[in-house]
Formats: structure tokens, C-alpha cells, sequence
């Protein structure tokens, strides 16, 4: 999917934006009480992330990639209505400018522990 995107998209190097995938379950729907108990996933809970210099750049690409995952055939499909189900509606969200996390690991203190201040509450 991400090769496709990319072969569409051909005219902006790749170097110029990111799609991410991000999983959060396997088999969450039905869980234990799935029928089928093999090693094999039967679905896959995926967030898609965009990173592009620009939010349209980001949207364009996200769309075109969602309609691909929508679309995308596979060995066993019975139906083309699509293969996805979308947990946010709408089901892309702009979320604006981001940026890259870095930190400084190199840091000397005397006492580490005053970095992190504790503060004990008792009810």
C-alpha cells in the first residue's frame, strides 16, 4: 500500500512526507471469544498517520492511501464494499503542524532525584 502510494504520488520525493502505521489490536473485536483460536490475526486495529510539510499535502496523501486500504484486494474477498472499519468520524483528522521529538540525554546533577520531584498524599 505504501509502494502504491508512492508510485502515484511519484512526482514528490519521498523524503518529503511519511505514512506511519500504528497497530493497537489483534483480534480485539471478538478477543477470547473468537471461534478461531489459530496464531493468524483476524483483524488488525491500524491508525494511519500523514506527516507532509503541508496539511493539504498530508490530507491528499492520507486519502488516497485510505482509499487504498479501503479497496485493497486480497486472497478469500467476497465483497469490493470495503475492507475497513473507520473508528473516527470524519474518518481523516487534520491535526496541524507537528514536530520531532528530541531530548538532550546528557545532563550532570548531583543529586539525579531532583529532576523528579515526589510529593506523598495521604487520605
Amino acid at each position: 500500500m505504501v509502494a502504491r502510494t508512492r508510485d502515484y504520488f511519484d512526482r514528490i520525493p519521498p523524503s518529503e512526507y511519511q505514512i506511519l502505521f500504528h497497530h493497537y489490536g489483534l483480534d480485539a473485536v471478538m478477543g477470547g471469544s473468537e471461534p478461531r483460536q489459530d496464531a493468524v490475526p483476524h483483524e488488525v486495529g491500524l491508525i494511519m498517520e500523514v506527516v507532509a510539510p503541508t496539511q493539504e499535502l498530508a490530507d491528499t496523501i492520507c486519502a488516497f492511501a485510505r482509499a487504498t486500504l479501503m479497496h485493497h484486494h486480497y486472497e478469500g474477498r467476497k465483497a469490493t464494499a470495503g475492507n475497513l472499519a473507520l473508528p473516527f468520524a470524519p474518518s481523516d483528522v487534520p491535526l496541524g503542524p507537528v514536530y520531532r521529538f528530541n531530548v538532550y540525554h546528557v545532563l550532570e546533577v548531583e543529586d539525579p532525584c531532583a529532576l523528579f520531584p515526589l510529593e506523598l498524599v495521604e487520605y
